[in-house]
Protein backbone atom coordinates (compact mmCIF):
# COMPACT_ATOMS: atom_id res chain seq x y z
CA UNK A 1 0.00 0.00 0.00
CA UNK A 2 1.28 3.43 -0.84
CA UNK A 3 -1.24 5.68 0.89
CA UNK A 4 -3.08 6.58 -2.30
CA UNK A 5 -6.63 7.83 -1.89
CA UNK A 6 -8.98 7.77 -4.87
CA UNK A 7 -12.44 9.05 -5.69
CA UNK A 8 -13.95 7.30 -8.72
CA UNK A 9 -16.02 9.26 -11.20
CA UNK A 10 -19.05 7.51 -12.68
CA UNK A 11 -17.22 6.50 -15.87
CA UNK A 12 -14.45 4.87 -13.83
CA UNK A 13 -16.97 2.90 -11.78
CA UNK A 14 -18.63 1.69 -14.98
CA UNK A 15 -15.27 0.64 -16.41
CA UNK A 16 -14.23 -1.07 -13.18
CA UNK A 17 -17.45 -3.07 -12.99
CA UNK A 18 -16.99 -3.98 -16.67
CA UNK A 19 -13.62 -5.51 -15.87
CA UNK A 20 -11.30 -2.77 -17.10
CA UNK A 21 -7.79 -3.85 -16.09
CA UNK A 22 -6.43 -0.30 -16.40
CA UNK A 23 -8.79 1.02 -13.70
CA UNK A 24 -8.10 -2.04 -11.57
CA UNK A 25 -4.33 -1.41 -11.86
CA UNK A 26 -4.75 2.15 -10.59
CA UNK A 27 -6.72 1.15 -7.50
CA UNK A 28 -4.92 -2.11 -6.72
CA UNK A 29 -2.53 -0.41 -4.32
CA UNK A 30 -5.01 2.12 -2.95
CA UNK A 31 -5.45 2.57 0.76
CA UNK A 32 -8.80 4.27 0.31
CA UNK A 33 -11.40 4.07 -2.46
CA UNK A 34 -14.44 6.27 -2.60
CA UNK A 35 -17.04 7.87 -4.80
CA UNK A 36 -19.55 10.66 -4.42
CA UNK A 37 -23.27 10.41 -3.91
CA UNK A 38 -23.39 12.33 -7.22
CA UNK A 39 -21.85 9.31 -8.97
CA UNK A 40 -24.22 7.00 -7.13
CA UNK A 41 -27.22 8.95 -8.43
CA UNK A 42 -25.80 9.16 -11.97
CA UNK A 43 -25.17 5.42 -12.07
CA UNK A 44 -28.52 4.35 -10.62
CA UNK A 45 -30.43 6.79 -12.85
CA UNK A 46 -29.02 5.28 -16.05
CA UNK A 47 -32.13 4.28 -18.04
CA UNK A 48 -30.67 1.03 -19.43
CA UNK A 49 -29.36 -0.26 -16.10
CA UNK A 50 -30.11 -3.98 -15.74
CA UNK A 51 -30.68 -5.64 -12.38
CA UNK A 52 -27.41 -7.60 -12.46
CA UNK A 53 -25.33 -4.46 -12.99
CA UNK A 54 -27.38 -2.58 -10.40
CA UNK A 55 -26.75 -5.31 -7.83
CA UNK A 56 -23.02 -5.40 -8.65
CA UNK A 57 -22.89 -1.62 -8.20
CA UNK A 58 -24.71 -1.74 -4.85
CA UNK A 59 -22.33 -4.45 -3.65
CA UNK A 60 -19.38 -2.31 -4.77
CA UNK A 61 -20.80 0.68 -2.86
CA UNK A 62 -20.98 -1.41 0.31
CA UNK A 63 -17.20 -1.92 0.11
CA UNK A 64 -16.11 1.69 -0.41
CA UNK A 65 -16.81 5.09 1.10
CA UNK A 66 -19.54 7.23 -0.46
CA UNK A 67 -19.21 10.94 0.28
CA UNK A 68 -22.44 12.83 0.89
CA UNK A 69 -23.18 16.40 -0.13
CA UNK A 70 -24.20 18.36 2.94
CA UNK A 71 -25.00 22.05 2.97
CA UNK A 72 -23.42 22.23 6.41
CA UNK A 73 -20.04 21.24 4.94
CA UNK A 74 -18.65 24.74 4.45
CA UNK A 75 -15.39 23.51 2.91
CA UNK A 76 -17.26 21.48 0.30
CA UNK A 77 -19.58 24.36 -0.53
CA UNK A 78 -16.70 26.84 -0.83
CA UNK A 79 -14.57 24.54 -3.01
CA UNK A 80 -17.53 23.56 -5.21
CA UNK A 81 -18.26 27.22 -5.94
CA UNK A 82 -14.57 27.85 -6.58
CA UNK A 83 -14.32 24.90 -9.00
CA UNK A 84 -17.46 26.02 -10.80
CA UNK A 85 -16.40 29.67 -11.12
CA UNK A 86 -12.69 29.17 -11.84
CA UNK A 87 -12.86 26.10 -14.10
CA UNK A 88 -16.34 26.27 -15.58
CA UNK A 89 -17.07 22.71 -14.49
CA UNK A 90 -20.70 21.69 -14.51
CA UNK A 91 -22.16 21.50 -11.03
CA UNK A 92 -22.00 17.68 -10.61
CA UNK A 93 -18.35 17.63 -11.71
CA UNK A 94 -17.51 20.62 -9.52
CA UNK A 95 -18.98 18.75 -6.54
CA UNK A 96 -16.99 15.63 -7.39
CA UNK A 97 -13.73 17.58 -7.81
CA UNK A 98 -14.31 19.59 -4.62
CA UNK A 99 -15.14 16.41 -2.68
CA UNK A 100 -11.88 14.85 -3.84
CA UNK A 101 -9.91 17.98 -2.99
CA UNK A 102 -11.15 18.43 0.57
CA UNK A 103 -10.72 14.73 1.30
CA UNK A 104 -7.22 14.38 -0.15
CA UNK A 105 -8.20 12.10 -3.02
CA UNK A 106 -7.20 11.94 -6.65
CA UNK A 107 -10.10 11.64 -9.10
CA UNK A 108 -10.11 8.65 -11.43
CA UNK A 109 -11.91 9.72 -14.59
CA UNK A 110 -11.54 9.83 -18.34
CA UNK A 111 -13.72 12.93 -18.65
CA UNK A 112 -11.56 15.62 -20.25
CA UNK A 113 -13.38 18.45 -18.50
CA UNK A 114 -11.64 17.57 -15.23
CA UNK A 115 -8.42 18.72 -16.91
CA UNK A 116 -9.79 22.31 -16.87
CA UNK A 117 -9.03 22.52 -13.18
CA UNK A 118 -5.63 22.30 -11.54
CA UNK A 119 -6.44 21.78 -7.87
CA UNK A 120 -7.12 18.03 -7.96
CA UNK A 121 -4.95 15.28 -9.39
CA UNK A 122 -6.79 13.37 -12.11
CA UNK A 123 -5.82 9.81 -13.01
CA UNK A 124 -6.93 8.63 -16.44
CA UNK A 125 -7.08 5.06 -17.65
CA UNK A 126 -7.07 3.09 -20.88
CA UNK A 127 -10.38 1.89 -22.21
CA UNK A 128 -10.88 -1.86 -22.32
CA UNK A 129 -10.35 -3.28 -25.77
Amino acid sequence: MNGRRYLLDTNAVIQLLSGNDSVRAIIDDADFISTSVICQVEFLAYPKLDSETRNAFLQFLSRIHVYDVLSSNDDLMRETVSMRVESGLKLPDAIIAATALINGCAVISNDEHFQRQSKVEVKTYSLAT
